[in-house]
């Protein structure tokens, strides 16, 4: 028999926690089943009981990420001091409106384009990310501060 002290140090199911050494064994209804599905990990060909490990990115997945948001951080500073120093004015107020709201929309698209990748491919494979992000560079390139800088 247990006395006061060694019951408010445990929760009740604990003794079935103990004696199978499962956390999911509280959970089985009364038909021994568990009623809480566990993942499998597929290197262990179906071993019932084994918990899938989590699976984190590479550390070259990791570096290129790195990288790339790198060159996209440049890009995005690239472009903003080429907004911010762009002397030129449209005499039509409709044609300066879309002129400056097409050149800030050019300060946010490496940022946009890199939340993209990531966000919207993260199902996909990371060579297919890098991929994506690789184009992203080329066509993002700021030839405006590339030009005037030069």
């Amino acid at each position: 028999m247990s006395t006061p002290e060694e019951d408010a140090l445990s929760w009740a199911g604990d003794d079935d926690r103990l004696t199978t050494g499962s956390p999911l064994s509280a959970k089985r209804d009364a038909g021994g089943a568990s009623s809480v599905k566990q993942p499998r990990n597929k290197s262990s060909k179906g071993v019932a009981g084994s918990a899938e490990l989590p699976t984190g990115l590479s550390s070259a997945a990791l570096i290129g990420f790195g990288i790339f948001g790198g060159i996209y951080l440049l890009f995005f500073v690239a472009w903003l001091i080429t907004a911010l120093r762009n002397p030129t004015q449209i005499a039509d107020p409709l044609g300066n409106g879309m002129f400056q709201f097409g050149l800030w929309l050019s300060v946010a698209a490496p940022a946009i384009w890199f939340g993209a990748v990531l966000y919207l491919g993260k199902n996909k494979k990371v060579a297919t990310r890098l991929l994506y992000l690789l184009l992203g560079v080329a066509v993002l390139i700021p030839w405006p501060y590339i030009s005037w800088a030069g």
